[in-house]
């Protein structure tokens, strides 16, 4: 990645359909790591109704992104709804999609978040309910 300034991570949740733009208050430039456990992890937790601490380790099992200047680094599709809603979080009309390779998810952080909805899944509305056992 070339010099853009100033960088910061962001995490892209949906939750109940809609897009959630995380991002360090102050846009310090902030691994993706120590912001997933300082913060992102306890917002996944409560939506979902799992222990943090399961989620402590997974911080690659969301959607994330960086942003450098005008470019948002994602490794996903790219989306217009998505970008819209970053837009708006941001309060910056000129972002635009880069895809970045390193800014996807890694499919063993994935499933294991899977596992752990599955597992915590009863009391959470808008998904399949398990049997209790």
């Amino acid at each position: 990645m070339d010099d853009f300034g100033d960088t910061y991570p962001l995490y892209l949740l949906r939750f109940e359909g809609k897009w959630q733009v995380i991002f360090p208050e102050t846009k310090e430039d902030i691994g993706h790591t120590d912001f997933w456990e300082q913060t992102v992890s306890f917002l996944v937790a409560q939506h979902y109704k799992i222990p943090q601490k399961k989620l402590a380790n997974l911080p690659y099992c969301q959607r994330r992104a960086r942003i450098a200047g005008d470019i948002i680094w994602y490794g996903g599709k790219s989306d217009a709804d998505l970008l819209k809603a970053i837009r708006k979080a941001l309060g910056n009309k000129k972002l635009e999609f880069q895809y970045d390779d390193h800014e996807r998810r890694l499919k063993e952080d994935v499933s294991g978040f899977k596992r752990l909805v599955a597992h915590y899944a009863v009391n959470v509305p808008n998904l399949p309910t398990r049997k209790p056992s």
